[in-house]
């Protein structure tokens, strides 16, 4: 890493990122995390609870909140990055001295192995891989890296500087956009689950002739399957990001800025607002509709459109309050049910009475 605390500085103090420098001009070796740090590295601190560890493990600067920057008083004895967003800054400032280099490869810029089509303009700092088969009319932006086999088929667009791990397959005439990363083994736009079936339920299949348009700043985790349109696009926004092991189904539409953990399963045609938050294992019914700014929870399974934003949770999803009272009730089902039916048996008895 090697960089100075000023440096850091300097770079980010602009931005807002990091706000004050306290302390020493300290040089860095590495980022730590505070449990496993040493001198020579840097940490971030965002609870106080983690003071005695940089006062025992004396790293060589902390990125910490105002508040917490305040606890080693105006003249520290190490160095102290004051950020107002400490999330923020473990993002950025790992992003600049201390992430993957995707563009440092063993192998030749352009690997011999790979399978270009004589159609495709290759730009002078793309990176293509071992394996990698690039089909007729793809147009590959500056700056793209493909690695280990990747397959981008005929007509697909990548968009300047994204990245494509090994093993991701773009389908035909699909677009991704700029400064995307699509990690192993994503697969952006094989044909949809279309089918119809005759009158002895024998299944015919529905060629799906649209394509799938992701935009900028996109990120989509491994083995992230999204299909393609049936006739027009299934679209992702821009930056929105995207889980492990997710399924998008046919003409979905993602908007900006989502976030979307894994396992999450959004049957044909649904459409999510802005800003929306699905945990693992959320699932919809088809032709469903989310509002900006929701967020759904607890393997939330949605049957009926969210039209205002809010805190659903559960199958079916209902708000999130309303979801807590019923889950506090579910471990007492048993005891209600068998005080229900002595009430029941107690009623019957009054009546035959009577």
């Amino acid at each position: 890493m090697h960089v100075t605390v000023s440096e850091i500085f300097e770079r980010f103090q602009p931005e807002g990122l990091i706000t004050n420098r306290l302390g020493p001009d300290a040089s860095i070796a590495q980022v730590a995390p505070i449990e496993d740090c040493a001198p020579g590295d840097l940490v971030f601190i965002d609870k106080p609870k983690y003071l005695s560890d940089v006062f025992e493990r004396k790293p060589a600067a902390v990125i910490a909140t105002p508040a917490i920057a305040a606890e080693f008083g105006e003249s520290p004895a190490l160095a102290v990055l004051v950020a107002p967003n400490v999330r923020l800054a473990i993002a950025l400032i790992k992003q600049a001295y201390a992430d993957r280099d995707v563009r440092d490869t063993e192998w030749p810029r352009i690997h011999p192995s790979s399978v270009i089509h004589d159609s495709v303009e290759v730009p002078d700092d793309a990176i293509i891989g071992p394996g990698v088969v690039i089909g007729a009319d793809v147009a590959l932006g500056h700056g793209v890296v493909l690695m280990a086999n990747v397959v981008i088929e005929r007509g697909a667009r990548i968009g300047a500087e994204t990245v494509l791990h090994p093993g991701v397959t773009v389908c035909v005439d699909c677009e991704i956009g700029a400064r995307c990363i699509l990690k192993p083994g994503c697969v952006i736009g094989s044909e949809g689950f279309g089918f119809a079936q005759d009158a002895q339920r024998r299944n015919y299949r529905i060629p799906h002739t649209g394509k799938v348009v992701i935009e900028d700043r996109v990120v989509i985790g491994a083995n992230t399957t999204i299909d393609r349109g049936t006739y027009g696009a299934t679209r992702i926004r821009s930056g929105t990001i995207i889980d492990a092991l997710v399924h998008l189904g046919h003409n979905v539409e993602i908007g900006e800025d989502c976030i979307l953990c894994a396992h999450t399963g959004l049957s044909g045609s649904t459409r999510f607002g802005k800003r929306v938050i699905a945990t693992g294992q959320t699932g919809t019914i088809d032709h469903i509709t989310v509002a900006d700014d929701s967020v759904l929870l607890h393997r939330a399974g949605l049957n009926t459109s969210i039209r205002q934003p809010g805190m659903y949770a559960g199958g079916p999803a209902q708000p999130l309050q309303q979801y807590l009272k019923n889950m506090a009730v579910m471990p007492r089902l048993h005891e209600i049910w068998s005080r229900l039916k002595k009430l029941e048996k107690a009623v019957a008895e009054l009546a035959g009475k009577s």
